[in-house]
């Protein structure tokens, strides 16, 4: 089963089990998309080998993968994996450079909830981060003035 994410509680939609409410709410956001036929296919929880399992020295070592939490086909057949961040763990970000460079057709798009940042509820994960990160160093210069 997948590491649990900070924060989070599990929930089912659909059958399908979602590591928090955040995802499953993508997930209707996707199902929605999919029955305006905006986009063709939804896959949850899609799984790509970043290393496959080898042994050194005697030593085995098991296969690493990125679980990613949607593959979503659009209608013009462009594939784009999509993964909804709370919290970018170091882990993460390694695997996703892993991904980025075996996976150079598929894009993949990082997505987090933000209703302050974005009108429709969703952002990208690195414009929120730039964001946030502008809004503390402003709120530090502030502070540091007075």
């Amino acid at each position: 089963m997948m590491a649990s994410k900070i924060n989070s509680k599990k929930i089912i939609v659909d059958g399908i089990p979602f590591d928090s409410k955040t995802e499953a709410k993508y997930y209707c956001r996707l199902k929605k998309l999919k029955e305006d036929g905006k986009i063709r296919h939804i896959e949850c929880h899609p799984k790509y080998e970043l290393q496959p399992a080898c042994e050194r020295y005697g030593r085995k070592y098991r296969p690493m993968y990125y679980i990613a939490d949607f593959l979503v086909i659009q209608d013009d057949g462009q594939k784009i994996v999509i993964d909804i961040k709370g919290y970018g763990m170091e882990d993460a970000a390694l695997k996703r450079k892993l991904f980025v460079y075996k996976y150079p057709d598929l894009e993949l798009r990082w997505i987090a909830a933000s209703n302050k940042y974005s009108e429709t509820g969703w952002i990208d994960y690195d414009d929120l981060q730039k964001i946030r990160r502008k809004a503390r160093n402003a709120r530090e210069r502030g502070l540091s003035m007075t």
